[in-house]
């Protein structure tokens, strides 16, 4: 009778699962046509027409690349401490893995589930440890990316009403990502956490999870590295958008692109928008948040389109995923 019921309670939670699977793609489908119905002609003219300069798009795409082996090494330096055995080529092979699978998975951070599992397969007696250093190293990735936000919305004396909520919610974010790692790592050895161990079933589980996620008391280098690494990771990014521009509107429009700091000001906070678990990868999310931040900066041209420019964005991490999937399938370790 156990089993029937709990077969009864399966069927439900199945069909639930099946259901809203289907309603994020349906929303994913809706948002992208809603997108090329809002693009202008014009802009589908620079989009696909218009010539570009190619060697800036060309070195946006390399910018790309260099960012994300960046984020690899920030994530091997954290599975050093956590005395994880992965070599930096096998982190790099499962790093580009996961940038591979970001793009079929609900959320910019989707990727991070299938890179931990492919990393656990690799070193299954230190599966708890790596599953809490994928979480713990986007967790700080995160924290990069809005202290981004923070400092370029700041250095701006002009803000609308929405970028000045954005600048202030970045700002309090920051400080309380600083203030954890800062009390982790200098107070981390007087927080109490054997009574954890004593939870009934999952006490030794979150035991390994605390003590994974305490290792920058012991290693007080490893949280400033991860996060200027992150800072640096995230400035790149912006930077890659900055060439999209150029290379999109240098002969076309050159008046009209936008500064490196109106970049800086509109870029960070969307691409931390579009990590909401809302379409696969962040789809249409995020080329909707960057056209809608550009639009609320006073300075930026009418004549720019932060659509066009984020959809070519799209088009170098599709090139840069569909590179990491050559990467991972043809460096395997020769014995496996």
């Amino acid at each position: 009778m156990i089993s029937e019921d709990n077969s009864s309670n399966s069927q439900p939670r199945s069909a639930v699962k099946l259901g809203m699977e289907i309603l994020k793609w349906i929303i994913l489908g809706a948002v992208i046509i809603w997108i090329a119905k809002k693009v202008p002609q014009r802009d589908w003219d620079i989009l696909i027409h218009q010539p570009k300069s190619w060697s800036y798009l060309a070195l946006a795409l390399a910018i790309v690349i260099l960012s994300n082996i960046i984020t690899f090494w920030r994530w091997k330096q954290l599975l050093d401490a956590l005395e994880v055995p992965i070599s930096l080529l096998e982190v790099v092979r499962i790093g580009f893995l996961g940038v591979a699978l970001s793009l079929v998975s609900v959320g910019s951070v989707g990727g991070d589930v299938f890179k931990a599992i492919a990393a656990a397969n690799r070193c299954r007696h230190r599966k708890t440890e790596i599953f809490t250093s994928v979480l713990v190293d986007r967790a700080i990735g995160l924290l990069g990316l809005v202290m981004v936000a923070a400092l370029a919305l700041s250095l701006s004396k002009s803000l609308s009403t929405q970028l000045v909520t954005i600048r202030t919610a970045a700002w309090i974010l920051s400080c309380i990502g600083l203030l954890g790692l800062l009390a982790i790592s200098l107070l981390g050895t007087r927080f109490p956490t054997a009574w954890i161990q004593r939870i009934p079933m999952a006490g030794p589980l979150l035991q390994r999870i605390v003590q994974a996620c305490m290792i920058f008391r012991s290693h007080r280098l490893l949280a400033p590295s991860m996060v200027l690494s992150s800072l640096l990771v995230h400035t790149l990014a912006t930077l890659a958008c900055w060439f999209v521009s150029l290379g999109l509107y240098q002969r076309n429009a050159p008046n009209s692109i936008p500064t490196v700091l109106e970049h800086f000001q509109a870029i960070p906070p969307a691409l931390a928008a579009s990590t909401l678990p809302l379409t696969p990868g962040g789809l249409g999310m995020q080329e909707l948040w960057i056209d809608a931040l550009f639009r609320q900066i006073p300075t930026v041209s009418p004549d720019y389109s932060g659509l066009v420019m984020a959809t070519m964005f799209r088009a170098i991490l599709v090139l840069v995923a569909a590179i990491g999937g050559v990467i991972y399938l043809t460096s395997g370790r020769r014995n496996s």
